[in-house]
């Protein structure tokens, strides 16, 4: 068991998403890879900061994955907790299970269970199961590799009350999931990726959900790596209140061993 310690050095929000897509890929901890075994990582960032402006900010996030010649699966736990003059302006948890079972060397399918809560973006609970498949559209190669998914989702969300806001109580969607992956390794030491998820509502294609990220990892060394990502996303029809575009950028490094 390998167990990887991710030291947050720097994570600067521009927007806090509103109910974002998630992007799996960051989650799956090897691209496909048919092997044996299991592997665990772990994050953990506190920050603060007193004087002028006091604020403090814990979170912590997990992921464990077991990988089969058929397939493999994982689990991700985040919870993030933070405030600002004593006033709480963070509250949020994320739980994603997922399973990637192999039919062929470039098929795939997948199933897969989510909860999440945010506080501060009026989402007191959503919930949701799916599945579907991914197929790997690139030829093999050591410097690139592109996947297309395609599925759909059944979601439940339920809005906390907002005194000038009449949209609270519970909302149910079935949703498609469709999503393409391109990654490319520029050299020994450093990659790039680049993920696009679309995620409209079955009933109503005029309500969807976009996810756009970017990744750029450097390995400084065999173990030290870091990591800079900036996501932009849009919500059609967001909460009463909460913007329908949201940008964020981190920088982190990851250290292994």
């Amino acid at each position: 068991m390998k167990v990887v310690f991710k030291l947050t050095l720097f994570a600067c929000l521009l927007v806090q998403p509103t109910l974002a897509i998630v992007n799996i890929e960051n989650m799956n901890l090897l691209d496909d890879d048919k092997r044996q075994g299991f592997e665990t990582e772990l994050g953990l960032d506190i920050s603060g900061k007193n004087g002028n402006t006091s604020k403090r900010k814990t979170g912590f996030d997990s992921r464990f994955q077991s990988f089969k010649d058929s397939g493999t699966h994982f689990l991700v736990l985040s919870y993030e907790y933070g405030e600002s003059s004593d006033v709480k302006d963070t509250d949020k948890s994320f739980m994603h299970l997922r399973h990637i079972g192999y039919v062929t060397d470039t098929l795939a399918w997948e199933a897969f269970a989510q909860l999440e809560s945010n506080e501060f973006t009026r989402l007191s609970l959503r919930s949701l199961a799916g599945g579907g498949v991914r197929y790997k559209m690139s030829k093999p190669s050591e410097t690139q590799s592109s996947y297309l998914g395609a599925g759909m989702f059944r979601s439940k969300e339920k809005l906390e009350q907002d005194p000038v806001a009449t949209d609270e109580g519970s909302d149910y969607a079935t949703r498609a999931n469709l999503y393409i992956v391109n990654k490319f390794k520029l050299s020994g030491t450093a990659s790039l990726s680049n993920t696009f998820y679309y995620q409209p509502d079955l009933s109503e294609t005029s309500d969807y959900r976009l996810l756009e990220q970017f990744r750029f990892k450097v390995d400084v060394t065999q173990k030290l790596s870091i990591i800079l990502s900036l996501d932009v996303s849009r919500d059609s029809r967001p909460p009463q209140n909460i913007e329908r575009s949201d940008s964020s950028y981190t920088t982190v490094i990851n250290y292994r061993f």
